[in-house]
């Protein structure tokens, strides 16, 4: 199998809807194509966040009207709009997220306000045995959604990944990726409670990322004030 066959048949491997020969097809191709494993991954990632903050509604009444109208009567059975669902594949479901949090965020969450913001995602991080999974993460979201606006909220065990000198698992500094991260754009911000109760001064923290008085609190200012999803990592 070539790169644009398997392209092709990713989304339907994801929703788990291809026929064995198909899937098994797949699966030897991820294993010896290190960018079609990423596009695998980064389909995941966003089934996966879709499926947390998109709800399923009952399709307006307007809107089945205009769908007649636009098509014309179906010879079926009438269809009841008060029952009707829309039901899509988690990686179509991906893919239309994709689209609307590019042009104007039409995915809401219940309570989202009318002009609350598209295309931002606050990642809360509080325990550092997440941290380099939680980056992983955070990369394959930016690959597949470049123009997402990404907030990491770190607090409790979770500030450790931003201390001056911390290292992942294989002994890299964190703060490499971190650098990488603010270049593009994204905003690292610190729980100053948790470093009062660990008496952590502020001068051990990197300089990439900013203090805020309470994570919890600033979680749920983004979430309330300024329209981001949330993730937990």
């Amino acid at each position: 199998m070539k790169c644009p066959e398997c392209v092709r048949l990713l989304n339907a491997y994801v929703d788990d809807q291809l026929e064995a020969a198909g899937a098994l097809a797949v699966q030897e191709h991820l294993r010896d194509c290190a960018r079609c494993r990423t596009r695998d991954e980064s389909l995941r990632v966003l089934r996966d966040t879709v499926h947390r903050h998109t709800q399923f509604r009952v399709a307006p009444a307007a809107m089945h009207r205009a769908l007649r109208k636009a098509y014309g009567a179906r010879r079926a059975a009438p269809v009841q709009p008060a029952r009707r669902h829309f039901a899509w594949g988690a990686a179509a479901m991906a893919t239309l997220a994709l689209a609307l949090w590019g042009l104007q965020g039409a995915v809401e969450r219940p309570g989202a306000g009318a002009g609350r913001g598209a295309g931002k995602v606050v990642y809360h991080i509080s325990s550092s045995q997440t941290a380099s999974a939680a980056l992983r993460t955070l990369r394959n979201h930016l690959e597949a959604s470049p123009d997402t606006k990404i907030v990491v909220v770190a607090h409790n065990e979770g500030v450790d990944f931003l201390l001056r000198g911390a290292r992942d698992e294989s002994g890299q500094l964190f703060q490499t990726s971190v650098q990488q991260f603010r270049a593009r754009g994204v905003d690292f911000r610190v729980c100053n409670n948790t470093l009062v109760r660990r008496k952590i001064g502020s001068d051990g923290i990197l300089p990439e990322a900013t203090l805020v008085p309470s994570g919890i609190a600033e979680i749920g200012r983004l979430q309330e004030n300024e329209g981001y999803a949330y993730m937990r990592m």
